[in-house]
């Protein structure tokens, strides 16, 4: 008698999205719909085992703002799945030359890259998908790399310019207009 050998269990993946630098590109590409993070979540995780889509941002500095407001419901929905982890930076306050006050959003960044070396490290995934246009994180795809990992670039069209990330990472994932219809908010899933 002979037995069917089990099949091959898919790879882990955990998600790491950078929410301002996905934000803005989002603006650059003129999509006017919101994306949906949970269907993001399960659109690029198909054929994986999902682990876990970390989303890294800053509170907007002006409390009193409508935009706060909105912000700030977002971040409830994204705690409210049990899919999703929340990861906050900070806004620090600076003045330019005429002494206007701007702020400057901090931690995202070393916060992601930190993050996704420590899940390497930890054996945590198999793959992580960076979800980000900065070549900061050319070095922590390395260390990843390192450790074995493979790191999946996903980017929208107005990033690809990037090509230290292209040429860094194993593979990569256009999240054009079409793929992120898929992602929309109020879009059931399938």
């Amino acid at each position: 008698m002979t037995s069917n050998p089990s099949p091959a269990r898919p790879p882990k993946v955990e998600i790491f999205v950078d929410g301002s630098n996905f934000n803005l590109a989002l603006h650059q590409e003129r999509i006017a719909f919101g994306v949906d993070v949970n269907l993001l979540a399960t659109r690029l995780s198909r054929g994986y085992h999902f682990a876990k889509l970390r989303y890294y941002t800053s509170p907007l500095p002006d409390v009193n703002s409508p935009a706060y407001r909105r912000q700030q419901k977002f971040f409830d929905e994204l705690r409210r799945s049990g899919r999703i982890e929340l990861v906050l930076g900070r806004h620090e306050p600076r003045w330019d030359r005429s002494g206007r006050r701007y702020h400057v959003e901090k931690e995202t960044d070393v916060n992601l890259a930190v993050d996704m070396v420590i899940g390497a490290y930890e054996d945590r995934f198999d793959v992580a998908m960076l979800v980000a246009g900065d070549t900061d994180y050319v070095r922590a795809v390395r260390a990843v790399q390192s450790r074995g990992k493979r790191v999946t670039w996903c980017h929208l069209p107005a990033q690809k310019h990037t090509d230290q990330l292209a040429q860094t990472c194993d593979a990569q994932c256009e999240l054009d207009e079409k793929f992120l219809r898929t992602c929309a908010l109020g879009r059931r899933t399938d």
